[in-house]
């Protein structure tokens, strides 16, 4: 009889437990806080465009021209972004399957910092005699790093809400500092070049320091900015159970191909921007001016996006997005070269689109996730975001690939710079225009009929909160 009433008591204690815990998940699944506090917690974002600013748009040049590796630098790029590609997704496994006292999402923030620090003072400063192997060492090494910085970010800030167009604010929000970040490296550049005619190494150097400097500061006032959303630990779902409610999962497929195609774009335009503005349109001296307005494009944008998003549905967003960014891009065709002014029109007009280019895959996979959480019977946010992450990082492995293979096929040597001959520096223009627009048309196709709506999404957080309601009000057996 005792052991029967000690039996029901510690029964009914852990539904009490459960209970509480699901009623504390009920409280806080919409985090709000002031204008002031969210802006500190979307300060990590700031280092997310620095990083893929700095690494696209200077390391391929630094180390294929300056310290001449050459077409090799593709292959390198690409070898370190497969290691990056496997180690996203284990994060994200990693962090929703275990909750530390200090939370989900804040510890693996914080362990990131030592990480990136180290390896951004090795790839930014590198000695003389550094080779291939060096740059892949750091260079996977940052890229580990970057993974579990962005993946514990972002995943933290899609679980602040569950409604469908707070979800696009929050994103576009950390877009926002993105830009800003980029916008800062830009023009940290360009005053670089306006005071002085620094080295590509110089360059670099300055670069990677103000990001050491300015990463762990953005971090420790993320940190005591905003709570996590409380969420409990995931059930037990087997891998092969969760891989196939992966692979069956037919929005995340459409949505990771879309954003490949889209990043692949991003990327592809990045790794060309320097040997595109510097020696087709002869204006070396002014790559880091323009390389701002490219970012500032994108910056005036966001606010019109994020309404649209509102306004319609973020899969239309998206295709009205790319539409714009292909028919901009035209515009790279009849740049006439040492032509600054026209070249920064062009360039703030084809920065217009990147914007929601970023921000629109990340909302959009939250809602995905409500769609696995119903399959599942958990949150896997940090597991679809680092998917989400290692689609973008496949896609910047291949461009960087392919924009170092094919320079040697239309004749472009980085080691001659304005040397080249007056057809393969021609050859840039049609090169920086037409894959990305393939890229864009595909994306058109795949969110067409795209199956996650607003309504749909509320109809599945209906099912989730009733789901919980009714684990709430289960009676407790004797």
């Amino acid at each position: 009889m005792v052991q029967n009433h000690i039996k029901w008591f510690i029964t009914f204690f852990n539904k009490f437990c459960f209970l509480a815990n699901t009623l504390y998940d009920l409280v806080m699944s919409e985090i709000r806080a002031t204008n002031l506090r969210m802006m500190g917690f979307s300060l990590p974002s700031l280092g997310l465009n620095m990083l893929v600013t700095a690494v696209f748009v200077i390391l391929p040049p630094l180390y294929a021209e300056h310290l001449g590796l050459g077409a090799a630098i593709g292959a390198i790029f690409f070898a370190a972004k497969l290691v990056d590609i496997t180690a996203a997704p284990l994060w994200g496994l990693f962090m929703d399957s275990y909750r530390t006292r200090w939370g989900r999402r804040r510890p693996w923030l914080a362990l990131s910092v030592p990480i990136l620090m180290l390896a951004i003072f090795m790839v930014y400063n590198p000695p003389e005699n550094a080779g291939g192997l060096y740059l892949f060492v750091w260079l996977a090494t940052l890229y580990v790093g970057w993974s579990a910085w962005t993946i514990s970010h972002t995943s933290w800030a899609l679980e602040l809400s569950r409604d469908y167009d707070r979800r696009s604010r929050i994103a576009g929000l950390l877009q926002a500092m993105t830009m800003v970040g980029g916008i800062l490296i830009g023009g940290g550049w360009a005053i670089m070049q306006w005071i002085t005619t620094p080295t590509l190494e110089q360059t670099a150097s300055a670069i990677g320091w103000f990001m050491i400097i300015a990463l762990p500061i953005t971090v420790i006032l993320c940190l005591f900015s905003v709570p996590e959303r409380a969420t409990p630990n995931r059930p037990y779902l087997s891998f092969k159970k969760g891989a196939s409610l992966v692979f069956t999962n037919m929005p995340l497929l459409r949505l990771l191909l879309a954003n490949f195609m889209i990043s692949f774009s991003t990327y592809f335009v990045q790794a060309l921007f320097f040997f595109f503005v510097a020696f087709t349109l002869n204006l070396q001296n002014n790559t880091g001016f323009i390389l701002v307005f490219l970012l500032v494009g994108g910056l005036i944008g966001l606010p019109v996006w994020i309404r649209l998003s509102e306004r319609w549905t973020k899969h239309s967003c998206m295709q009205i997005s790319v539409a714009t960014g292909a028919m901009t891009s035209l515009l790279l065709l009849a740049l006439p070269s040492n032509a600054v002014i026209l070249t920064i029109v062009a360039f703030l007009l084809v920065g217009l689109n990147s914007s929601a280019n970023e921000f629109l895959p990340r909302a959009m996979m939250a809602d995905v996730c409500d769609h696995d959480h119903i399959q599942s019977g958990s949150e896997r946010m940090g597991l679809y975001y680092s998917l989400l992450q290692a689609s973008s990082k496949l896609a910047s492995g291949i461009g960087v690939f392919l924009v170092m293979s094919v320079l040697g096929i239309f004749e472009f040597i980085p080691e001659l710079g304005p040397d080249n001959t007056n057809t393969a520096l021609q050859r840039l223009r049609y090169l920086i225009v037409t894959l990305p627009m393939i890229a864009y048309l595909i994306v058109i196709g795949l969110m067409w009929r795209y199956p996650i709506s607003r309504e749909r999404q509320r109809e599945m957080r209906t099912i989730i909160e009733e789901r919980e309601r009714v684990a709430m009000s289960s009676p407790v057996d004797p």
